[in-house]
């Protein structure tokens, strides 16, 4: 089985096709690190030959997979043309576990900038989206029309358009969009500690994406899902001629070409990721603006659902409970978050174990930090016994309960008085019933997050 740092996981589409019969897939990555949330995301993809035990190690994504092996990538070419000749590829920003996105130069007129951002969709994500499996376009268009002077509209990723195109492996469908910066992981890296965010930087960052999901709940009717410091970028604010600048002084490159006739009877060429600078961004970030992306996981907020959701370490408890769920699941997400980027760790630490699932451990957590599961919760969860006595008690042993304010403290990263009025908020968006957590909208009036 081939995976990409846990990225395909919880697909809600089917593959195109049946598994490539010769070879193997697997990946490493540092990602796996469940007790490190913010660590650099580094992803090795290998494909394995089960007869001889021969690897080929990709350069970025694997661009030899094809849609009925799940994936389908575009191999773009540096200086390609999309968009019936609108558009000029010029650099790779990154990819991703269903597409890759590109810097591209607009000729004419056709867009309100001189540079675009280009997502572009593999085959098989393609198919999803025709399938409607994956709502990425039609969430994107909602945004774009919804409210657009709705304060949080301004940290979402804003559409520009919706082109075709196609490669040898099939077609892919292309999504145009502003240019943004590094996400936060990147962003975490340039701060003087390289761990965690200063606290007026983090209240920043919470209220911009508290406001972003305001909008999605409130004026699009819909949950993101999959709110994460990967789908955190930095709003750049630049000139057309920095760009230009950027590009002459740092040209667009590619890796050497790799031959490998058992996958391909071409050269197998991958061009380099090479995301942009922070332009605009202040030294000490006061003045940063970000931007909440990637919707291709969102879902109508009316349609109650009890399916998997969310990454493992971010998953709101009536998700892993089987209680039917809806926004309320992207302010748990929040809280997780808060804890991260005030301490650069995970606020549910797992360790694996052989004798307990990683849903199990995940609930302990829950309990020894934020509190007793409320009965008349666990009453509504179509898997209570899966995990909970008849008594109401979790099946595991050893709980040591640990206050949140004990949590922040251990980590000697913040001031005796920032600690308790910090806790408080985190237990706010970690309410474990849903129903009675807070909004987005009454979080935003929360009074941590005054002059933030």
């Amino acid at each position: 089985m081939f995976i990409i740092a846990n990225s395909l996981r919880g697909a809600r589409w089917k593959s195109l096709g049946r598994t490539f019969p010769r070879f193997t897939f697997t990946s490493t990555s540092l990602a796996r690190d469940i007790k490190r949330p913010l660590d650099d995301p580094f992803v090795r993809v290998q494909i394995n030959d089960k007869d001889d035990g021969e690897e080929f190690v990709c350069d970025e994504e694997p661009l030899v997979l094809s849609p009925e092996q799940g994936f389908g990538y575009y191999p773009i070419t540096l200086g390609q043309h999309f968009g019936e000749g609108k558009l000029e590829i010029v650099r790779k920003l990154g990819w991703a576990g269903n597409s890759n996105v590109w810097l591209a130069r607009t000729l004419g007129n056709a867009y309100p900038a001189k540079y675009v951002a280009v997502k572009v969709l593999t085959v098989n994500a393609t198919a999803g989206v025709v399938q409607g499996f994956l709502r990425e376009v039609d969430s994107l268009k909602t945004i774009k029309t919804a409210n657009p002077d709705y304060p949080g509209r301004q940290h979402c990723l804003h559409l520009y358009d919706i082109i075709a195109e196609k490669s040898r492996h099939g077609p892919h469908i292309c999504i145009v969009t502003n240019v943004l910066g590094v996400n936060l992981i990147g962003l975490r890296n340039l701060q003087p500690s390289g761990r965690a965010f200063p606290i007026p930087v983090t209240k920043r960052i919470v209220k911009q994406t508290l406001l972003a999901l305001d909008y999605l709940h409130r004026e699009c009717g819909f949950v993101h899902t999959d709110v994460k410091p990967d789908n955190v970028l930095i709003c750049v604010d630049y000139e057309d001629e920095a760009i230009t600048r950027l590009l002459e002084e740092t040209p667009s490159v590619a890796y050497e070409p790799r031959f490998e006739l058992t996958l391909s009877p071409e050269p197998i060429i991958t061009v380099k990721s090479q995301p942009l600078p922070n332009f605009g961004l202040r030294e000490d970030v006061s003045n940063l603006k970000i931007c909440l992306i990637d919707y291709g996981q969102a879902t109508p907020a009316n349609e109650r659902r009890v399916e998997l959701a969310q990454p493992l370490l971010l998953r709101a408890p009536e998700v892993t409970l089987g209680h039917e769920w809806s926004t309320p699941i992207d302010v748990w997400s929040m809280g997780c978050l808060v804890f991260e980027y005030l301490t650069g760790a995970a606020m549910f630490q797992l360790s694996e174990s052989s004798s307990i699932s990683v849903e199990n451990l995940c609930l302990q957590r829950i309990l020894e930090h934020i509190g007793p599961f409320p009965p008349s919760f666990l009453e509504r969860c179509q898997h209570r016994s899966d995990f909970f006595d008849e008594q109401g008690s979790l099946r595991v042993h050893n709980l040591i309960p640990q206050p949140m304010e004990s949590c922040l403290r251990a980590y000697k990263v913040m001031d005796e008085k920032d600690i308790i009025p910090a806790a408080a908020f985190i237990r706010k968006c970690l309410t474990i019933d849903p129903h009675a957590r807070p909004t987005a909208l009454e979080l935003l009036d929360d009074e941590w997050l005054k002059n933030a």
